[in-house]
């Protein structure tokens, strides 16, 4: 679960519990509301908040059953989101009725330009890029804010009615001058995949799978996210934890192969789904992606082995229940950062240690003040989950969602796993912290099938960092650890 936070503004901008983007489905994606995630929880999609989308229902607002998609200005609307009066925002333009639905909760629009806020003074837009998937056109603006810039995301219908909202790490979809990408290092092979997504009509996931230098058949980890819509590098600000992983675990010998999560493409198509749970947004891809990577002959089918990284290792006794359904015997699994206690007290600790950062010499804000408010007050709905209703929206998320993570007990499920596992965590991970790290440790320390190790001086990327940073140490651009990488490797080529 990633809340993520800075000093200057208390704001939880990256990583997000939130399923879909922004508001929507619920919650908005700056804010405490992003930040609720990755305690393993977070229906999410990452930044992440959620966005209410698709749907049928009338959409308020002006008629605008004759309108194209390919006439929305993007840029106005933004402009007028956070600058401009929210009641204009109602009334200029047509929104479908689960989005109006899902900002209620949170104040309406007002509510959402008050989580805005927190991004600081803003600096004006850059040219969207636009997209076009299953009846939806969506359009990412890039916004330049005083604390932390974003693409503010909109999705619009082929009414040209306003789906989704959405805040997503900021990119102009260029590189700057004298910038340059990061490449592939030698003798390493890149494959576009695609994930077939189990029960809908022609939804597939964009996966890449590095292979070593050489013929193989080579062994395999297929990588699992975290909490919020991420992509298949598990982009967190500049960082890319998935993609350091592929190429170190590759340059070693180990084909990996990484992909995008479902809320991640489709958000908008998924963001109505009131049934939606861990298994939908998490489980039933990660086999998907066991069952192609057992179709391929560069692959050694006997040591396919599977990473989870914090709500992806909270998954990984479901995806080991799934694929025995399946009859697929993975060779193990990896667990980094995996949670071991209930979403809403990792949730709760979480705000507990990042609104410590505010006292008597470090003033908290007005609208921080608000936002924390707005988020304990959310974290008393998921202590009385089971008296929420099914449709209710709790930090971005369906509380049906929250019901099924709430009485997951992955510890406990973990116990019928005969395969190898590995557990690692960083000692200064404030988002899923030693303490769940002791949980499972103290489980099956004593079982041979498991190891475990800790890292000093690691973060929740198992990158350095210190957990008295906050979310600052997520802003510089860093690697996973060359030692992390290394005692993956060793787990999965049995030295």
């Amino acid at each position: 679960m990633k809340i993520m936070f800075t000093k200057k503004a208390a704001m939880f901008v990256l990583a997000g519990c939130l399923i879909f983007g922004m508001t929507g489905c619920g919650g908005a994606r700056t804010g405490a509301d992003s930040s609720a995630a990755e305690s393993g929880s977070g229906a999410g999609t990452g930044a992440d908040s959620s966005a209410a989308e698709s749907g049928s229902g009338a959409g308020a607002g002006a008629d605008s059953s004759t309108a194209d998609a390919a006439d929305f200005d993007a840029v106005a609307y933004v402009e007028m989101l956070v600058t401009g009066d929210a009641s204009t925002l109602e009334t200029d333009y047509a929104y479908e009725q689960e989005l109006l639905d899902a900002l209620e909760p949170m104040g309406g629009f007002e509510g959402l330009k008050t989580q805005l806020q927190a991004l600081g003074d803003f600096g004006g837009c850059g040219t969207p890029i636009v997209t076009e998937s299953q009846g939806y056109t969506s359009y990412s603006v890039p916004c330049e804010f005083s604390v932390q810039n974003v693409n503010i995301q909109v999705s619009v219908d082929a009414q040209n009615r306003i789906a989704g909202i959405f805040t997503l790490e900021y990119t102009t979809g260029e590189t700057a001058e004298g910038e340059t990408l990061a490449s592939l290092p030698s003798g390493l092979k890149e494959v576009d995949v695609k994930i077939p997504v189990e029960g809908t009509q022609g939804w597939e996931l964009p996966g890449v799978l590095t292979l070593p230098e050489g013929e193989g058949p080579f062994p395999a980890v297929i990588l699992v996210h975290g909490s919020g819509p991420n992509d298949m590098d598990e982009t967190i600000g500049p960082n890319k934890p998935f993609r350091d992983l592929a190429w170190g675990l590759a340059d070693k010998g180990i084909a990996v192969l990484r992909y995008d999560k479902r809320t991640y493409v489709y958000a908008s198509q998924m963001s109505t789904d009131t049934d939606l749970t861990l298994k939908e947004e998490t489980v039933d891809d990660a086999v998907s992606a066991a069952e192609l990577l057992a179709g391929r002959d560069e692959i050694d089918h006997a040591r396919i082995y599977v990473l989870g990284h914090s709500l992806g290792g909270e998954a990984l006794p479901r995806i080991a229940e799934a694929l025995k359904d399946r009859s697929i015997s993975p060779a193990g699994f990896i667990f980094m950062a995996a949670p071991a206690r209930p979403a809403s007290v990792l949730m709760r600790e979480q705000l507990d240690f990042l609104f410590s950062f505010y006292d008597s010499s470090n003033r908290m804000p007005d609208d921080i003040q608000e936002e924390m408010e707005q988020s304990y007050a959310q974290l008393d709905l998921l202590d009385q989950i089971d008296e929420q209703p099914d449709d209710a929206v709790i930090f971005g998320a369906y509380a049906y969602y929250w019901k099924d993570l709430e009485h997951y007990d992955p510890v406990a499920a973990a116990n019928d796993i005969t395969a190898d596992c590995l557990v690692l965590q960083g000692e200064q991970d404030y988002q899923v912290s030693m303490d769940d790290f002791s949980l499972w440790k103290d489980a099956y320390d004593g079982r041979e099938n498991w190891s475990f190790i800790s890292y000093p001086g690691m973060m929740h990327l198992f990158m350095p960092g210190e957990r008295s940073e906050g979310s600052a140490a997520y802003m510089t651009e860093k690697t996973v650890d060359d030692t992390v990488i290394a005692d993956i490797a060793a787990f999965v080529k049995n030295d």
